[in-house]
């Protein structure tokens, strides 16, 4: 931990700091499959079922990825057959790729046709799944493969559990269990608030998924507006900021979207989320050769972050677009030294996957040309403007 902390209370801090909101209130069965599926929900509606037939289909659908609605067997055949009606509604899996060591990547396609990649990777200690909440990305960071699509459209609550339940399915079958989720894959998270804060709740139901709330990551380029709301409403959720730059001028040219929301509003929103949270930022710096990886600019960035709790993970660039070239590793080592003689907690972060594109940066699905145009850069599908 950097000696520029604050205060000396830990990063964790009280379980519900004042000013936080408290964690939601458990869901109801029937609430639950109203969030994750409303059409199914409102197919057992319309058949008058009582209410413990939402928490079997729920719980069915939660904890036997795998396995088809049809294969519910404790529902009577005429709600099976009804519910077979909502089978193409389904995320499916079209492509996997494995690098024989310890990760995955899912290709699945969505019920318009479009695509998203998951990416499952496998520790000693815990099996982390990387999920998207965007087709694409609009932001379009210059280094990143998914800046380089545009932007289709945001997923729903059902297309961002879909890829932990579908990463389950793959990790049961292993004796395994998902422990972690990271919204680190294609688009950004926070100009998808709804589907997000949706998919979080039903990622802590001790019904289903029962992920605990420090065992998931919000990654962001910086919206603060989102960075507060995260805070009041998954005040244990970790924060992730795509900072890679420190000072304005290089942001604006590695991520456009900092000329709307400059580095000081954004690190005023993190301040902001510490204050309610007491939780350590974290902060994510993509090591690009001759552009962000001298000594000068360690020093700056041990400067932005002075008094700050937080923690760097250095990352290697991956190859995926833009003319750039990952730093040599003396350089890595000088970098973080000098963080380190600076007092920052800071670490190297091991990216995996390269071999198949699945590792930081690398996420690109393919989309067919007559997908959805894009729509306004900071709209989420609820339509809600930020």
């Amino acid at each position: 931990m950097a000696r520029t902390r604050r205060n000396r209370s830990g990063a964790g801090g009280p379980p519900r700091p004042a000013g936080a909101a408290a964690i939601s209130s458990p869901l109801t069965a029937q609430e639950a499959l109203t969030l994750y599926r409303p059409d199914l929900a409102e197919l057992l509606t319309a058949l008058s079922a009582p209410r413990f037939r939402y928490q079997q289909i729920y719980e069915h659908l939660m904890r036997r990825p795998g396995a088809s609605l049809s294969a519910c067997t404790v529902l009577p055949m005429e709600i099976r057959r009804t519910l077979a009606s909502a089978a193409n509604k389904e995320t499916t899996v079209i492509r996997r790729a494995d690098d024989g060591r310890a990760v995955t990547k899912l290709v699945l396609s969505l019920s318009d046709g479009l695509q998203v990649e998951t990416v499952v990777m496998r520790y000693t200690d815990r099996v982390t799944v990387c999920v998207s909440t965007q087709v694409g990305c609009a932001l379009g960071c210059t280094f990143c493969a998914t800046g380089g699509m545009g932007f289709h459209r945001n997923l729903t609550v059902a297309e961002i559990i879909d890829q932990v339940r579908l990463a389950g399915a793959l990790v049961t079958a292993e004796g395994r269990r998902v422990s972690n989720v990271v919204f680190m894959g294609m688009g950004e998270p926070l100009l998808n608030r709804r589907a997000l804060f949706g998919a979080i709740r039903l990622l802590r139901d001790p019904r289903g998924l029962d992920l605990r709330s420090r065992g998931i990551s919000v990654s962001t380029v910086g919206i603060p507006d989102g960075i507060v709301e995260l805070a009041h409403r998954e005040p244990q959720v970790n924060l992730a900021l795509s900072l890679h730059a420190t000072s304005n001028e290089l942001r604006n040219r590695l991520i456009p979207a900092n000329r709307k929301h400059p580095l000081q509003t954004i690190l005023a929103a993190t301040d902001t989320h510490f204050a309610l949270t007491r939780r350590k930022l974290m902060v994510e710096y993509v090591l690009l050769r001759g552009v962000n990886d001298s000594v000068s600019h360690a020093r700056a960035l041990a400067r932005l972050l002075r008094g700050r709790v937080a923690a760097v993970n250095l990352i290697t660039w991956n190859e995926a677009r833009g003319n750039f070239s990952p730093s040599q590793s003396n350089a890595v080592a000088r970098f973080q030294d000098e963080l380190r003689s600076l007092q920052v907690d800071v670490s190297i972060r091991i990216s995996l996957g390269h071999s198949i594109n699945a590792a930081c940066g690398q996420l690109a699905a393919e989309q067919s040309p007559a997908s959805a145009p894009p729509i306004d850069l900071w709209h989420d599908h609820g339509g809600r403007t930020f």
